[in-house]
């Protein structure tokens, strides 16, 4: 074994490897020994290394020198510039250019003549036809015809039988300024006063109502757009019934607006109607309703448009003790609070006009010599909000404050010979009705469907007066709005299934209709009316399509006028053709 120590001498670093070296090798031997013998130890050592000295290398000097630029030689001959104005002239260039023309698409085949026929139940034949002109931008012109009639009813088979036709000749006519339409119908309404209490032996021909009713019209119009605009109606019509009643009824209708700007309007309105009421006891009166109605439409601010103006009346009706002049406001307002929200306000009142032409159309079995008087809207309050929740759906929502003099209510009446006929009845005094409404709509391509709910509350004390009148002392009829209803629900939809199958189904509700029994002197509430409706259209072809028709699904009896049931379960199966 080898031991060197070393103190604090500086070795040079060939001899420290080579120390290490003989470290390594001394120890390696010492091992193997030691494994081979089995015996034997390496003493411990310590080596020390010690290195104070640094490198240090003298600073290189580098000299860099710079190339020389190499000698320009001259050029031999030197270069002469001359500046020389070229001009040219190049030929015109025509192109022939050829716009690629496209072909016309070819206008799809239109149909002006339609065909509809069915049958259904309760013995009901049905017909519809349109023939018109096919495709002329100067005019049009067309015939109408439709029937649909139940040969039997819901009470005592024919003796509440009904029906309903009507033909139809329209046209008209435009060129750059002016646009001319007419008219010229005829309508027949049939019906049976089938309201007798039940196992009343009855005559089916003294039962028997039916009106005729005739009618013409025109309007001309402006045809091209510009700052003024009008329209000017006019038109005559005459009824008559099975009991000798008729009327003549004439109205002009002028619409007109005048455009100031961008943002203002003025608008002016005027109707003009003559009635001429005949029946067996009562004498011919004729009647006048004449209106007048400006108004100024402007826009204050960004989102806002105003409507302010009048409506002047002069009616010769003599209810009581009114005066035939009647002035009322005439003010609306619309604001927009966003892209999808708009609100909008009204304050407005008029004359309404009550006519045995309006009110055959709405209850067909009213009795002969009914007074007529117009209903006075003196004033009426409305206000809402209507908007967009999305590209498909919108909404509206609002409710209506009115005050209504002379407005008419139905009621049975007692004679013998008149029981199951309808007397009109005029509130003296005036009625306050509150509605609340709101709808929401949806719509798609293939599917729509809309939804509308109203309510209706009454302050009137008419049910009382009508009791009076009859000898009944009733304190309950005090609010109550007799053959009115309080809420109604109306709901419609469609489903277009690749414009082969086309589904339709609407649902109508409403209730809260009371009628007043002089028999048992009582208050009677008529059941809600449900009625639900189905519809079937399946496309054969472009031309041809089948159809089933199914009505009150739920076969619902109920009543809108008291004793007067609908016809149950129904239905109607039939085609229809363009051509």
């Amino acid at each position: 074994m080898i031991c060197r120590k070393i103190y604090n001498r500086p070795l040079s670093l060939a001899a420290a490897c080579w120390l290490l070296g003989s470290f390594f090798s001394v120890s390696g031997q010492a091992q193997d020994q030691k494994e081979k013998w089995g015996e034997g130890e390496i003493e411990k050592v310590e080596i020390q290394i010690t290195k104070n000295r640094q490198i240090t290398l003298p600073q290189a000097s580098r000299n860099f020198e710079k190339v020389p630029p190499r000698p320009a030689e001259p050029i031999k001959p030197a270069i002469a510039y001359q500046y020389k104005t070229i001009s040219f002239n190049t030929p015109d260039y025509s192109p022939a250019i050829r716009p690629l023309k496209l072909k016309d698409e070819p206008l799809s085949k239109t149909y002006g003549n339609y065909l509809s026929a069915g049958f259904g139940n309760y013995s009901s034949p049905y017909a519809e036809a349109y023939f018109t002109n096919k495709r002329d931008k100067n005019k049009s012109y067309g015939a109408k015809l439709y029937h649909r009639s139940f040969m039997t009813g819901p009470v005592d088979g024919k003796n509440s039988a009904s029906g309903n036709t009507e033909l139809r000749v329209f046209g008209k006519s435009m060129n750059n300024y002016v646009a001319l339409s007419g008219f010229a119908d005829y309508e027949n309404i049939t019906t049976h006063f089938y309201g007798y209490p039940p196992g009343h032996p009855v005559d089916k021909s003294s039962i028997l109502q039916s009106y005729n009713i005739f009618s013409l019209g025109g309007e001309v119009e402006n045809s091209r757009s510009s700052d003024f605009k009008y329209s000017l109606k006019g038109g005559y019509s005459y009824l008559s019934d099975h009991y000798s009643a008729s009327e003549n009824a004439v109205n002009v209708d002028l619409s007109s607006q005048y455009k100031i700007d961008n943002n203002r309007r003025l608008l002016i309105d005027a109707d003009i109607f003559l009635m001429d009421r005949k029946d067996n006891v009562v004498a011919s009166k004729m009647r006048q309703v004449v209106k007048v109605k400006p108004s100024y439409q402007f826009s204050p601010i960004d989102n806002l448009s105003l409507t302010a103006g009048f409506n002047a009346v002069v009616e010769n009706d003599t209810i009581g003790k009114q005066n035939g002049v009647h002035v009322y406001p005439n003010v609306a307002a619309d604001y927009t609070l966003s892209n999808a929200v708009q609100a909008y306000a009204s304050l407005t009142g008029d004359i309404d006009r009550v006519s045995l032409h309006s009110l055959a159309r709405e209850n067909a079995w009213i009795n002969s010599n009914i007074n007529l008087f117009n209903t006075n809207r003196t004033l009426e309050f409305l206000a809402g909000l209507r908007g967009q929740l999305s590209g498909k759906v919108s909404y509206g929502a609002g409710f209506s404050f009115a005050n209504l003099k002379n407005l008419y209510y139905y009621q049975l009446d007692t004679t013998k010979h008149s029981q199951n006929k309808f007397n009109v009845f005029y509130d003296n005094g005036s009625t306050q009705r509150i509605s609340f409404f709101g709808e929401l709509n949806y719509t798609s391509e293939a599917f729509a469907i809309g939804l509308r709910g109203d309510y209706f509350s009454y302050s009137t004390s008419m049910a009382n007066q009508i009791a009076s009148f009859y000898g009944i002392t009733n304190p309950s009829l005090e609010n109550v709005a007799l053959h009115r209803p309080t809420y109604r629900v109306a709901i419609n939809s469609t489903y277009n299934i690749y414009d082969k199958i086309i589904l339709s189904a609407n649902f109508i509700a409403q209730g809260g209709i009371n009628a007043l029994d002089v028999k048992t002197k009582r208050l009677i509430t008529l059941n809600p009316a449900a009625d639900l409706n189905f519809k079937i259209n399946y496309k054969v072809s472009k031309q041809f399509s089948l159809f089933l028709d199914f009505n009150n699904i739920l076969s619902s009896n109920y009543q809108l006028y008291m004793n007067y049931p609908v016809r149950a379960f129904q239905v109607l199966g039939g085609a229809s053709w363009n051509f």
